[in-house]
């Protein structure tokens, strides 16, 4: 393709389409791409068939209950990855350049990521850059990896089960789950209690606790000791898991580390479960093709040097 034909097709080039494409394969079907987008389903269909026009090949081998990218459909996703990351940073890549300003840094945060580590890290940024701004953005790790790749967070903290190809991954803490009850239950403050009680009760958990995901660790602990019902109650955030427990709607699984000042205040009792506790890493995620602002790059540095001047037995919490 000349020069000239490459700005005929570029100027031709419906770049929504590009957009509509990368959801369609982020949520997997046509379906669930336009109940994101808020738009019909017809409508994305006819953006993938123009898009396919346009390029003049098949994107995506479409069956029944069947969804697989072509080779050419994952070189377009990759690239499309690459023209979303780049046009939605722009306006804070200008706006540090117009305003002249430290800038600003967004985390994509696991709700149960709490470690001094990160504390110190935080507190020292914000004593240290005084006019940069910083917000955290509380999803599941897989969305973490997801937000980082795509270039729309700075960095994220995540269960390193999670973790993507392109990004770096530096172990943070590591840390035990249990199996938790609220005073509502029959079994809170009991020392006595059997497996088989414990098995009984309604389970309340994270969406993510489910096998082929990243916190299957989790899921094949609760499988071993034939603790595999439907749960009665999911949320991504832990605090909101604390509620439902507490409430006794359910017995629900923590990280030890988090639990335990709640044991100690009499809200929360661990029950005995698990020969051996699922044991999770959180690790800092991190991008190595974005181009950070200065608050970026200053953020990163230091929870690296934090990390690197903590050693692991003081980042574990591990009984």
């Amino acid at each position: 393709m000349n020069r000239t034909d490459l700005e005929r097709f570029c100027h031709n080039l419906d770049w929504n389409l590009l957009h509509t494409f990368l959801v369609i394969v982020e949520e997997r079907g046509v379906t669930r791409a336009a109940k994101r987008l808020l738009v019909t389903q017809p409508a994305v269909t006819n953006a993938l068939k123009r898009l396919e026009v346009q390029f003049d090949c098949t994107l995506i081998d479409r069956g029944e209950n069947d969804f697989t990218l072509t080779k050419a459909g994952q070189l377009l996703y990759e690239e499309c990855q690459e023209v979303y990351s780049g046009v939605s940073r722009m306006a804070e890549l200008l706006k540090d350049v117009r305003e002249e300003v430290t800038g600003h840094v967004s985390i994509a945060a696991a709700t149960h990521c709490r470690s001094p580590v990160i504390d110190v890290a935080l507190a020292r940024f914000h004593r240290e850059n005084p006019k940069a701004t910083l917000s955290i953005q509380v999803v599941t790790s897989g969305d973490v990896v997801t937000l980082v790749k795509r270039k729309t967070a700075s960095c994220g903290f995540a269960l390193t089960t999670a973790s993507a190809a392109g990004l770096v991954s530096d172990v943070i803490f590591r840390s035990h789950f249990s199996l938790y009850c609220g005073k509502e239950c029959e079994l809170f403050g009991r020392n006595d209690i059997t497996l088989e009680e414990v098995v009984a009760q309604p389970y309340v958990t994270y969406p993510t606790d489910q096998s082929g995901s990243e916190m299957a660790r989790l899921t094949r602990a609760r499988q071993e000791i034939n603790f595999d019902k439907l749960p009665v109650g999911r949320s991504y955030h832990l605090e909101e898991l604390v509620r439902m427990v507490e409430i006794g709607i359910g017995i629900g699984p923590f990280p030890v580390h988090v639990a335990q000042p709640l044991v100690d205040e009499g809200r929360l009792w661990r029950l005995p479960c698990f020969k051996e506790l699922p044991v999770f890493d959180v690790s800092l995620v991190t991008n190595p093709k974005t181009r950070r602002n200065g608050a970026e790059s200053a953020f990163i540095k230091i929870l690296l040097d934090e990390i690197a001047r903590t050693p692991m037995e003081e980042r574990s919490y591990l009984n």
